[in-house]
């Protein structure tokens, strides 16, 4: 299970400030990797262009056998489909209830009916520890418990 990530060559910078350059490695297929470093160092940033959020200067991002650099918009939201990513603060919609902000990308990437999706959010829930809190919004929840809801969705 998993798909290979090569990178060659990637370099970004935010302006004058050069985050990082000429980075080149292979993420095996089926291999779990991790990514250490100080604060401040970049891992974010190379994340993020990992999956196309991100568009580096130079080099080439080659996942599954598609540069994401090169590739159309089409053919990027089909290589995001094979990653799951869980941010920092949990990135949830301060407007929308923890079930909603789970519901949200089942109604918006599927055809399940209202009844599946149900189902599917409520054992989301269950599993992150967090039947009860349904109806609660992310600002009435502390901190670990966005991060479990962002993991849920």
């Amino acid at each position: 299970m998993g798909v290979e990530v090569s990178v060659s060559g990637l370099t970004k910078s935010f302006g004058s400030q050069r985050i990082w350059q000429d980075v080149t490695l292979t993420l095996p297929s089926g291999e779990v990797s991790a990514l250490l470093g100080p604060s401040g160092t970049g891992k974010s940033v190379f994340l993020k262009s990992l999956i196309g959020l991100l568009r580096p200067e130079q080099g080439s991002i080659v996942i599954d056998g598609t540069d994401i650099l090169e590739c159309s918009s089409k053919e990027l939201y089909e290589i995001r489909k094979l990653f799951g990513v869980l941010f920092q603060d949990g990135a949830l919609f301060g407007s929308m209830n923890l079930y909603d902000n789970v519901a949200f990308p089942l109604r918006e990437h599927t055809k399940k009916s209202e009844s599946e999706i149900r189902k599917i959010v409520m054992e989301k829930l269950e599993l992150t520890g967090l039947i009860g809190a349904e109806t609660k919004l992310p600002g009435e929840i502390s901190g670990g418990m966005r991060k479990r809801a962002g993991l849920a969705r």
